[in-house]
């Protein structure tokens, strides 16, 4: 069965707003769900790393937030901490970085959140219904308790999953620390002793009391892989072992993404913004050129469909029409988490494109 997709072109001979263009795809899908009156509803987005000028430019989130308010629904931007250090890695320097970015109250009026908690130790866990690899999921509390969401997506590269859209949004981007370490990584962290000057800091703030001073620190098996020593080394020491494979992190990414989605029962939508496609993550402190000519928005209330196609509208468009991720990233197929998340019955791959002037 196919799942209704709404495009609008940034082709724009007649001069209108592309701001215009944004509340019309939003209009397509809010109409048919059950937003009630005054639900606390997640816009969904990422701030960028700070020295990254790729990531969704913020006045594409004003019409977004503008028809929001006009459900009288209310509306918080959010996003949660890194599980790499930089300048996302707490609370503090997050909302630092939004502030630069052009996230901010002063920008929007309305609140800036950040959802996991200072060190992003605020975590619920979410069933995953029809999940192969995983049964639980580590979801970011204030995500977890919000009534409603809309995802916005900057659709990309990225070089472990090949593509980052509405499903690596709604999975990566709604985890917790701890549920990011899950996805990445099948090991807890490791210490790297070179480093390490003995301060203890990792381990007055272990809640599981698995590191010892010996007298470099040493996290033993009784870690829960919180991950709360990474933020609160001030020396950068813990480090991850980004281990685990292309393939198992997407499907990982597919299965939290169902749960997060379980939320939300015909309460969430998601908008893909297909501008400024570099072909790695907006979590870079940089970027490289786009791999293609900016696109457009598009619409839709199924995350999987949303995903595939931008793929292949970033395909269509790139030079000799063909898909830029696979042969930037070739030993990777950027579809698996778009198939497992159409398995576990999250979405179809299959859509209907509806053109929106």
């Amino acid at each position: 069965m196919s799942s209704e997709v709404f495009y609008s072109s940034l082709e724009n001979k007649r001069l209108q707003s592309p701001l215009n263009k944004l509340k019309r795809l939003f209009n397509k899908c809010s109409k048919n769900l059950d937003f009630e009156s005054k639900q606390l509803t997640a816009i969904k987005t990422h701030f960028g790393e700070y020295g990254n000028t790729a990531f969704i430019k913020p006045v594409y989130l004003r019409p977004i937030i503008d028809q929001v308010m006009k459900l009288q629904l209310k509306p918080f931007l959010v996003d949660t901490n890194t599980l790499y250090v930089g300048m996302r890695t707490n609370t503090v320097d997050h909302l630092h970085n939004a502030a630069l970015n052009g996230f901010n109250y002063s920008t929007f009026q309305i609140p800036v959140v950040i959802a996991d908690g200072l060190r992003g130790e605020n975590t619920v866990d979410v069933k995953i219904e029809n999940g192969e690899i995983l049964d639980i999921a580590k979801v970011a509390s204030d995500i977890y308790h919000a009534d409603a969401m809309v995802v916005v997506s900057h659709f990309k590269g990225h070089e472990l999953s090949g593509i980052g859209g509405a499903i690596k949004n709604l999975s990566m981007g709604c985890a917790s620390r701890q549920g990011k370490l899950i996805m990445h990584s099948t090991s807890k962290p490791v210490v790297n002793t070179d480093k390490c000057t003995s301060c203890g800091l990792c381990a007055e703030n272990c809640a599981a009391d698995a590191i010892l001073l010996e007298p470099k620190a040493r996290i033993t098996d009784k870690c829960t892989g919180c991950t709360r020593c990474v933020a609160v080394c001030p020396e950068s020491t813990i480090e991850i072992d980004w281990n685990e494979s292309s393939e198992n992190t997407q499907k990982k990414m597919a299965e939290y993404a169902k749960a997060v989605h379980s939320l939300f029962p015909n309460r969430i939508f998601f908008i893909n913004i297909i501008t400024d496609v570099a072909p790695t993550c907006d979590c870079f402190p940089a970027n490289d050129q786009s791999v293609c000519p900016d696109i457009g928005f598009l619409s839709s209330t199924d995350p999987v469909a949303a995903d595939k196609a931008s793929y292949d509208l970033v395909a269509k468009n790139s030079k000799g029409g063909q898909d830029p991720f696979s042969r930037i990233y070739t030993e990777i197929d950027p579809l698996i988490q778009l198939k497992h998340a159409e398995k576990i019955s999250l979405g179809s791959l299959n859509y209907d494109l509806k053109t929106v002037k």
